[in-house]
């Protein structure tokens, strides 16, 4: 009768410390599954103000996510992604110089598009380069024109943006747009190149690219570096 009842009792404690942990684990799992939905990394950044944000959550020093987020109730939701990119050959920087190999963190508006080939559904203004068109980078014969697209033909010179590779699709991250000497040019979102590396920019492959710009298509839109 002794061994009964105590058997009993373990039986009883075992069935309450299961439905415990069951309980525990059902009240935990939306809560992950909330915290996996949103872009936390983002939300309490007071820069970020749009309704789009792309999020570059860095994974190691040349490595990151890009998350694809919309604001929806005051929460940044998860529309896309992870989408793997790459980031400058020698890391981040929250303090970007010119030719530093680091792609610049912090909170940037994404501009105009650009490509050897037509806009693949970006909605927003669009240059179908030529062999002409180059972004006057820190070795600039016409300094005022430094951090922008000009043309050679108009006797500007920096990085030709003829390259049907990395810049196919490409956008412009609204970095240093004040354009002050030394603190860094041409920083882009574009697609991945051979080598995998960039000089600063974000890449992204071709097909994750032509997502991400039709995702934002023509709503004014933020990336997050950090």
């Amino acid at each position: 009768m002794h061994t009964s009842t105590s058997a009993r009792t373990v039986a009883m404690v075992l069935i309450a410390v299961l439905c415990g942990t069951v309980l525990a684990l059902a009240d935990r799992g939306p809560a992950a599954a909330a915290a996996a939905r949103h872009c936390t990394g983002i939300e309490s950044d007071s820069s970020v103000t749009a309704e789009k944000v792309i999020e570059v959550k860095q994974r190691s020093t040349i490595t990151a996510d890009i998350y694809l987020c919309s604001k929806s109730d005051g929460r940044y939701v998860r529309d896309q992604g992870p989408y793997r990119a790459r980031l400058g050959y020698n890391g981040t920087t929250a303090d970007k110089r010119e030719g530093d190999g680091k792609t610049p963190k912090g909170v940037f508006w994404m501009r105009e598009g650009f490509g050897t080939s037509s806009d693949p559904g970006l909605q927003k203004s669009w240059t179908k380069v030529t062999r002409d068109h180059v972004w006057v980078d820190g070795d600039a014969t016409r300094a005022e024109g430094y951090n922008t697209m000009q043309l050679k033909s108009e006797g500007y010179t920096g990085e030709s943006l003829y390259q049907p590779k990395p810049y196919k699709y490409a956008q412009v991250i609204g970095y240093n747009e004040a354009r002050t000497p030394g603190k860094g040019s041409a920083i882009f979102l574009h697609a991945n190149t051979e080598s995998v590396k960039t000089a600063g920019c974000v890449s992204m492959y071709e097909s994750s690219l032509v997502k991400t710009m039709e995702w934002e298509g023509a709503t004014k839109t933020q990336i997050a570096i950090h």
